[in-house]
């Protein structure tokens, strides 16, 4: 079934980079409201000079593979009231999530804006392929706030009416996992380098919390690989062979671990949550291989 969505999602965010490749067509986007001017400036920013607008957040962004920002203002006529538009793009739609997810909460109010939105006060975000658009005001009257929603749906659409959160969401089991815990992690994952990406969903049972991760070598070549090295700094002297093991790493605790194919998925349970991890981790390679 991963497969099969994969296939979907890439080409959702080919279509999406067709289309929201420069700050004209984002602009162009956009759609016109009443009582309200969009500015004449548009500024871009991109890799080298991102600090200049969000100096504290900038190596997030970048980490996440952040490839341009396009920023511009809806000024509302005959007040001093604005509405900013910051429309990130990054080089592909998993590396959006992976910014979105870290920034997102589950106790925001949350839209069904293009892949995923929500909104709080004087603020609506949300996802569409390779696209991370933030909507921003010091306004937070219920007029304002509307009309903020409305253009993120306006422009959502442009973007890809398409826009659908990523496929390897669907490995994660729904039984006992947190609403909305689900992250990309980009690099460093666990804080090895040698691991790259991960994806990560936090899960409770009996009121003990513990996470679960799948990781995608691309090939199996690629998972071997990765748990090869794995192995080798953990200083565990057996081979890798597909299946089910632990690996024994002294700063995550010991970590139960399948490998099958060319995905890894792990458990990371330091609070001794009773877990059948054998039967957890089978269930994620089903789904992942369907």
């Amino acid at each position: 079934m991963i497969k099969k969505y994969t296939i979907l999602l890439l080409l959702a965010g080919c279509a999406c980079a067709a289309r929201a490749q420069t700050p004209a067509e984002l602009r162009a986007m956009l759609p016109a409201v009443d009582g309200w001017t969009l500015s004449d400036k548009t500024e871009v920013f991109n890799r080298d000079n991102l600090f200049d607008r969000i100096n504290g957040a900038a190596d997030v962004f970048l980490i996440c593979n952040f490839e341009e920002m396009t920023t511009l203002d809806y000024l509302k006529d005959g007040s001093k009231t604005y509405v900013t538009l910051q429309m990130y793009r990054h080089a592909t739609p998993a590396d959006t999530f992976a910014i979105y997810s870290a920034e997102r909460t589950p106790d925001m109010t949350f839209l069904d804006i293009g892949a995923e939105g929500y909104r709080a006060a004087g603020m609506v975000y949300f996802l569409s392929g390779s696209m991370y658009i933030k909507l921003m005001t010091a306004d937070e009257s219920a007029e304002t706030a509307a009309m903020m929603e409305n253009v993120a749906r306006a422009l959502a659409r442009k973007i890809d009416p398409r826009a659908a959160l990523p496929a390897m969401l669907k490995t994660f089991p729904a039984e006992g996992k947190q609403p909305r815990s689900e992250m990309y992690i980009v690099e460093s994952f666990l804080g090895h380098k040698f691991l790259n990406s991960a994806w990560r969903a936090a899960y409770t049972k009996d009121g003990k919390e513990y996470q679960v991760f799948v990781i995608d070598g691309k090939t199996k070549a690629g998972a071997e690989n990765m748990l090869a090295d794995y192995l080798k700094f953990v200083k565990q002297t057996e081979r890798p062979e597909e299946g089910l093991f632990t690996v024994r790493d002294r700063f995550n605790g010991d970590i139960p671990l399948l490998w099958r194919g060319r995905y890894l998925f792990g458990i990371i349970n330091d609070s001794g949550a009773q877990v059948d991890a054998g039967a957890l981790l089978a269930q994620m390679a089903l789904t992942a291989q369907d």
